[in-house]
This record gives C-alpha cells, sequence and structure tokens, in this order.
C-alpha cells in the first residue's frame, strides 16, 4: 500500500488531544503511514506514552508488540 500523505492539521489535534508534541505524531505516522488506520494508531500510541509515561517510539514498539503477538488491531 502507498503512504498516506500527511494530514498535518489532524496530526496537530492528535498530538494536542494526547499532550505530545507534532514531531512526536509525526515520527509515529512516518512508520506507519502505509497503513489505512496510520491515524488512529498514531492516536493509540500517543496515548500509550502518555498513560504509561514512557517515550513515544517506546510506546509504539510495545504497540507493535501487541499487534505481532495478536494481529492487527
Amino acid at each position: 500500500m502507498n503512504p498516506l500523505p500527511a494530514n498535518i492539521p489532524l496530526l496537530v489535534n492528535i498530538a494536542k488531544e494526547t499532550g505530545h508534541t507534532y514531531a512526536d505524531a509525526f515520527a509515529v505516522w512516518q512508520v506507519c503511514n502505509h497503513q489505512k488506520d496510520a491515524y488512529l494508531i498514531v492516536d493509540t500510541v500517543l496515548w500509550i506514552a502518555r498513560r504509561h509515561n514512557i517515550a513515544v517510539m517506546a510506546a509504539f514498539d510495545l504497540y507493535k508488540g501487541i499487534e505481532d503477538q495478536f494481529g492487527q488491531l
């Protein structure tokens, strides 16, 4: 699947809603933009990072581990 175009306003909104920066949201989006639910993944990863007080990319690794173990969420 081709990468989705970046929806900057949506990434900014997701970042604000989860207490993160646009850079955090964009970093996650860059690694998952080939998936149709990329923006949901960004939101989920940023929520995990905030909820567990961990780095954003550590939260992405956690998300990917769950996805790898149980299938795509």
